[in-house]
């Protein structure tokens, strides 16, 4: 096809409008994955947040050595 058959002024508008439409799926691609990665992100903090943060409902428990005279064993 001849170089100069797209400045036709029928064919010319076809040509700037696949041109914009590129450049607008362009953008919408962009956009979308930078979306994609900060959904990404904020999911990963999330995770580390819970994992920094004990959780409430957890039971919690402390165990102790008792060492008193009362409780140890005497050898006769």
């Amino acid at each position: 096809m001849n170089p100069e058959a797209f400045l036709e002024a029928g064919i010319a508008i076809y040509v700037a409008m696949a041109v914009a439409l590129s450049v607008w799926l362009g953008i919408f691609a962009y956009l979308w994955r930078i979306d994609a990665q900060a959904r990404m992100l904020r999911r990963e903090l999330e995770r580390e947040r819970q994992r920094e943060q004990p959780s409430s409902r957890a039971p919690r428990a402390t165990v102790k050595r008792v060492s008193s005279p009362e409780h140890e064993i005497v050898e006769q």
